[in-house]
Parts: C-alpha cells; structure tokens; sequence
C-alpha cells in the first residue's frame, strides 16, 4: 500500500511541475535565428539563446525569417534542464510568450 502511495505521489507531482513551472521575463531586440537558436539581446548587451519556442509564438512570429530582427520584444521563456547524450546537464530555454511592447 505504501508503494502505491509513493508511485501515485510521484506521478501527480511530475505532471504537476510541468504546469507550475517557473517563467522568467526580459525584453530584448531580435537578433535572428542564428546557429539554431533564437538569439535575443537586452539594453545592457547581454544575449540570450532560446533552443525552442512554443507553437503558439510560431503561429503569431515566423523568427526563422528576418523579418523581425531588430525588433523589439517583451520574451517570457523557461529553463529547463536536461541529460545530453554524454549525461551531463544541459540547460534548455523555451519562449511561451512574445510580446511587441506598444
């Protein structure tokens, strides 16, 4: 009774993380779709590279395209951390939101 107990905790809590995972934002100008990566820079010239974006961010901006770099953006993403395939931890950043500010 005690494993199935442990086993169920454990299953509700994964799937429960993936929803309550933490999301951090920044505004950056678009760079472009450079080696695979969304590359973004902020105001102080700090890049960050985003291995992934929703399909939500796809359907409203094309970002392999150039049409939008230069431009402005309000970015909320995730991090994630991940095995490669020497099993060394490897940081993985999704966007789930793109924003033009007004």
């Amino acid at each position: 009774m005690k494993s199935i107990l442990i086993v169920l905790f454990v299953a509700i809590s994964s799937l429960t993380t993936t929803y309550g995972q933490d999301t951090d934002k920044m505004s950056g100008t678009y760079e472009g779709y450079i080696d695979g990566m969304y590359v973004f820079t902020d105001k102080d010239g700090y890049k960050a590279e985003f291995t992934n974006v929703t399909n939500d961010v796809s359907a409203k901006y094309d970002l392999t395209s150039q049409k939008f770099v230069s431009m402005q953006f309000i970015i909320t993403f995730t991090v994630d951390t991940e095995l490669d395939e020497e099993d060394e931890d490897i940081q993985v950043s999704t966007i789930i939101d793109l924003v033009m500010p007004e």
